[in-house]
This record gives C-alpha cells, structure tokens and sequence, in this order.
C-alpha cells in the first residue's frame, strides 16, 4: 500500500507480487513526499474531465461535490531542487552523448546507485495490483496545477519500476495497465445516448460539437494518455518500443490475451505515427561510423551473419554500400537497414558478393540488395523496410547515375518447411499432383531397381540426407524439381490473397516484380535449411513499382519479369491457362511494356 513517512526516506519496494523483483531506486525515486488521496478508493477506468474516477461512483450530485473536495483537498508535491537539476542534467546528457543514456537504472549503464544523501526520498511500498493501478494513475492523471515538470518525472518513476521486472512481472504489469486502464465502456455509452440526443434535439453548432468532443475523448483508452507521457521523456521512445517488444513476446507465450492485443494495437499506432517517414533520418554507414552503430550493424545483421570485423569491413568497403534508417528520438539506434552490392549483372550467387576479396567493380550498373534486416522487434508491422529501399534507390540514383538496374538476391526462408509439410501429406489440397509424371521418372531412374513405389517417399528420403546436394548426380535431378515446386510456391501459395512467403510478400508488394530463381544461390547452413539453398531476385522496374503494389493490393496480382526466365516458366504458364484457381500474373518488361498475362 502507498503511504507517507513523517520524515523523507529511501523508496523501497518489496514485492509480493510473483515475478517482481526488489527495485534499486534512481535519483527519481526521490521525487515527492506523495500523499495518497484521502477519503474513499479510486478506481481506474473512469474519467471526469482530466480526473480518474471509480466505475463505481455515483452519478448523483452529492457524490460529484465529495470528489471535488477529495481531489482538491491533495496538496500540491512540492519539488526538492535537486530533482529538477537532475531532470535537466538528463535532458542535455541524452542531447550530447543519446547512445549512452537510458532510461532506466544507473548501474544498467555502469552507473552507481545514488546514496541516500542525494535528496529527499518519499516511501513507496508495491505489495500488489492495487499499488501497481496507484502508480499507473499517478501518472497517468496528473493536474494541471501539477506544473510542467512534475507529470514527465512522474512518469520516470513508473518506467525505473517496469524496468526494474522480469517478464512474468512486466506481463503483469501490461496486463493491469491494458485491462484497468483502456476505453471505459460505460462512459462510452454515456457519452453517445448525450450525442445522439444532441443531434435529435437540433442543438447549436458549439454545443453538437462540445459534445462530439466528448465522444470521441470518452473512445481514447487512458494508456494512451500513458504512452504520450513516457514519449516526452529522454530515451522514452526507446522505451515504448522496448515495452512493444515486451507485449509481443508475451503474446507470442499467450496469444489469446484480448487487454494485451488491444494495448499491442494501439501502440503500434502510435509508433506508426510516430516513425512516419518525415521523422527518420536516412544514414550512410561505412567503415568510419561510430563503433557502437558498427557494433549494432553486426548484431541485428539477420539475413547473412557477420563473423569478423574484416568481413564487416569488406561489406562497407569499395563496391558495397549500406544505408539505414535512424529516428530522432534514438540517434545510435539503426532501425532498418539495407546491404548493397555495385556489380555488372544482376547476381545469382550470395556467396561470391559475400567472400569476394576485391569487390570494386568500375562502371557499375547493377545494385544488388542482399541483405535487410530491422533491428527493433517493437515496431513490427511499422512499415520502414519499403520506405527504406526506395529511398535507397533515389539516394543510389543520384550519387552513382550509371545505375540502371535496382535488384534484390533473397532468400527464400519458408520454402522447405512448407515442401516437408507437403510431403508429409499435409495441406495437400484434393486431387492435388505435387510431382509431374516426368520429374517421378526422373526419381525412379536415379533411385534404380530399389526404389521405393512411393514417388513422394523417395523425393522425402533424398532431401532428408543434408548431403544431397554434395552429389552432382542427386543435385542435377533435383534441380529442376526443386526451382518448379518452389516457383509454385512463391507464385500460387497464398495466405488470404498475398504471397504466403513472407519476404516475397515484402518485395512483391513493395512494387518489385519476380525476376529468376537461382539454384544453389546460397550454399550457407542457414540456406540451406530455408530454401535448399535456392535464392531468387525481385527486380525494382522503376517506372512500374506504383502499378505493382496497387495491384498487388488490389487482388493479389504478382508481377512477373518478362521475357519469363526458365525457372519460373512453368508456374507462369500454369497460371495463364489454369482458370480461376491460379494465381493472377503481370508480365513487366524492363523497358516499362506491360501485358497483362492473367486477369
């Protein structure tokens, strides 16, 4: 329970509460001598005006008058001047050195724990829900008479103690906030029985829209309110997209959570509005970078692993270029970031742009994207990786005119998996052949006389040995079964009406068109666990990308290079003579004519 000390004293808490651990306070722990409010309990989800009040609260008169003398009777905190002096030191110690400050606990970054001769300290005891719920409202329903600087240290103190759980105590503490502090229903209902009969009784102008006003404030869940505050401090973005990441992972344990998906939607909102593409910050990375920024480079790298400083440097160095997306509000932060390589030709081979000692080509014309990868799990579904190849490719343009061709080597990460599941009988549609009459043959012939008569067993008993594709004459069967199936997949398997692979789905709707599939593309481990070690290129037309996504998002239309290369021939024609059940194709000349191939 909150209560006050006759004399200032440490915060400390002790937790009761199952996966909540003791919290070494900050300097902000120190922040006020808190009285808790007088008179009855207040319940969250209500709110009078700026004011949380109980959902069990009376709506009669007496009533509203007793909580206007309970809220008014709170005495104003008063601020011990070292607090302001240290909120300010924050402020300019994010502004000159943002990579090394956090908000969080000093001795995360190195940092002492404060004495307790550092300023006045008020006790705080969370022992349970109900003292978690009193520390949400505290910051979430500040005054107006508070000041200016009160509600941001207020919601400091909130972060320090999230920051100060495990995840079963931050999955508690999400949950209360989600659950006691979203949108209250009945005032909602209040709120629209008054519009409506506003708009029945024919009121003025100024009165139909105060109460419009009122409406639509009653619709804002108070964490809202919550995740506004914690966005003006220092490192508060960093914050919320830690705490999105959070609310993720502990869905990803427990899914069926409806508080913790509503509170995951709405901040994702947020953070879309809030990373929209006039507040990044489009960053060259080369070998002279900060060496934190390099650092991070290696470590959120996710498609091609670094494994030394030289092999980084070979990816920054002549012939290689790398850009990122950064954000104002986290400036040593690379949010997205996208790996380019400046050849002659478009690339079949991610192995040679990655081990290629002398990568400096003259007079390029090809860039190559090989590798994008997002390093900030928090702002999944916040779209940066298409707004970061097209800015790329202005930036390219600009800085290397001789560039005509803009192409991508990509994996292919689901592909195996979905052919296992085929192969195991599963998902495997009625009447459905998944190998031609020519490619069974094929199997039989290199299998000889004991052969199982089984054909999907013996392409399952070949692909389960990993060394396959070490034996010329197994890798060259199956090269032309494997580079069909998969065509089929990229091309016909769907999820809803977009392409179930979801780096297909990326490229294709961010307006890039299918250009070749490439056998052995990537002989990596990693390769060859997604795709059998297939890549494929999405080729960026220029003058087409505005028409592929608007159809792509239209009915699923996948916009095929033409002339079709030989790997995709199949698939292509399957699609142009096989009715209704196939998928919809837009062949794309590079030279900008188009035809329409099935529609």
């Amino acid at each position: 329970m909150l209560r006050p000390l006759s004399a200032p004293a440490r915060i400390v808490l002790s937790f009761a509460t199952p996966g909540l651990r003791r919290w070494q306070p900050t300097c902000y722990s120190q922040l006020i001598n808190f009285q808790p409010f007088a008179g009855r309990q207040f319940h969250p989800g209500e709110v009078k005006g700026k004011r949380v009040v109980t959902s069990r609260q009376t709506t009669d008169s007496a009533s509203a008058k007793r909580f206007k003398r309970t809220e008014s009777a709170q005495p104003i905190p008063q601020l011990a001047s070292t607090v302001v002096t240290n909120y300010w030191d924050d402020v300019m110690k994010f502004s000159r050195e943002p990579g090394s400050y956090t908000l969080g606990h000093p001795t995360d970054s190195g940092g002492e724990t404060p004495s307790d001769s550092m300023a006045d300290h008020a006790n705080l005891s969370v022992q349970d829900d109900h003292d978690i719920r009193r520390l949400l409202r505290r910051t979430i329903s500040t005054r107006r008479e508070q000041g200016d600087i009160l509600p941001s240290l207020l919601a400091r103190q909130c972060c320090e103690f999230y920051e100060g759980l495990d995840l079963a105590g931050r999955a508690n503490f999400l949950r209360i906030l989600g659950r006691d502090f979203d949108v209250n229903r009945e005032a909602v209902a209040a709120a629209a029985h008054k519009y409506l009969d506003a708009r029945s009784a024919g009121k003025g102008d100024k009165g139909f829209m105060r109460t419009e006003e009122i409406l639509r404030q009653s619709l804002q869940p108070l964490y809202e309110k919550f995740f506004e505050r914690i966005n003006q401090l220092p490192g508060g973005m960093q914050f919320l997209v830690n705490m999105r990441a959070n609310v993720l992972e502990i869905l990803g344990r427990n899914g069926n959570d409806p508080y913790l998906r509503g509170l995951s939607d709405s901040l994702k909102t947020q953070l879309q509005g809030w990373f929209g593409i006039g507040f990044l910050d489009l960053e060259r990375i080369t070998w002279n970078s900060p060496a934190t920024v390099l650092e991070k480079i290696v470590r959120y790298e996710a498609v091609h692993a670094v494994p030394t400083w030289q092999a980084l440097k070979q990816r920054l160095g002549p012939g290689r270029l790398c850009y990122s997306f950064f954000h104002r509000g986290m400036p040593q932060e690379p949010l997205t970031f996208v790996q380019v390589a400046l050849v002659r030709e478009i690339a079949e081979d991610v192995q040679v742009i990655l081990n290629d000692p002398s990568p400096e080509v003259p007079d390029p014309t090809v860039a190559i994207f090989y590798s994008i990868s997002s390093s900030q799990r928090g702002l999944s579904g916040v779209d940066l990786g298409n707004f970061l190849i097209k800015r790329v490719v202005k930036e390219i343009q600009q800085v290397l005119p001789s560039i005509e061709t803009f192409c991508t080597l990509s994996p292919i990460p689901r592909f195996r998996q979905w052919l296992e599941t085929r192969l195991n009988g599963g998902n495997v549609p009625s009447g459905d052949s998944l190998l031609l009459g020519e490619e069974v043959e094929a199997l039989r012939s290199l299998m000889g006389k004991g052969a199982a008569d089984d054909d999907i067993l013996i392409l399952k008993n070949i692909l389960a040995g990993n060394s396959w594709y070490k034996d010329p004459n197994v890798s060259q069967t199956l090269k032309p079964i494997l580079l069909r199936l998969c065509a089929r997949y990229l091309l016909f398997e769907k999820k809803r009406s977009f392409a179930l692979d979801p780096v297909c789905n990326f490229h294709i709707r961010n307006g890039a068109c299918m250009h070749r599939l490439n056998w052995m593309g990537d002989t990596s481990e990693k390769g060859l666990s997604q795709s059998y070690g297939i890549m494929v290129n999405y080729n960026y037309v220029l003058p087409e990308i505005e028409t592929n996504n608007q159809l792509y998002l239209l009915d699923g239309t996948i916009a095929v290079m033409e002339p079709v290369d030989q790997t995709l021939e199949w698939a292509v024609s399957t699609a142009v003579h096989g009715g209704k059940d196939f998928a919809r194709l837009r062949l794309v000349k590079s030279v900008g004519d188009v035809q329409m191939a099935k529609l």
